[in-house]
């Protein structure tokens, strides 16, 4: 008898079930790490941008293309961290205080954002090491 009731009963749809977290750090953390970081990241990158000014000043106008390259990923480097770093950091944290959009699915956006804002750094780090690779 309960089957049958059972195989007549329309089927309900139950709770939502809630999505799993798949990127740690929670809606705050995220954007609050990254603002926090990038100030103590700015004395090293200075640093590397006077190391790439000192290998560049000898250079002038008929510079080596292998040092050349280097210089200009510094170049794109540096302008890009004065328009794309503070642009994913605002995105970052827009990310995050936006209810409707602070859900877990929403929790790599704010991670691709955060290290976008790293991105420039990183660039002019890389152009640096470019500079002291022995060439042939």
């Amino acid at each position: 008898m309960s089957r049958s009731r059972s195989l007549n009963r329309s089927h309900r749809p139950g709770p939502v079930a809630r999505v799993p977290r798949r990127l740690p750090g929670g809606r705050w953390s995220v954007p609050a790490a990254a603002t926090a970081l990038l100030p103590n990241l700015a004395p090293v990158v200075v640093g590397l941008l006077w190391v790439a000014l000192l290998a560049g000043t000898g250079c002038g106008e008929g510079c080596d293309p292998a040092v050349r390259a280097p210089l200009d990923v510094v170049t794109l480097g540096y302008s890009l961290t004065l328009t794309l770093t503070p642009a994913a950091l605002a995105l970052c944290w827009l990310l995050a205080v936006r209810r409707s959009w602070s859900t877990a699915r929403w929790s790599a956006a704010r991670w691709a954002a955060a290290g976008l804002a790293y991105a420039p750094p990183a660039m002019i780090a890389l152009g640096v090491m470019l500079l002291f690779v022995p060439r042939p």
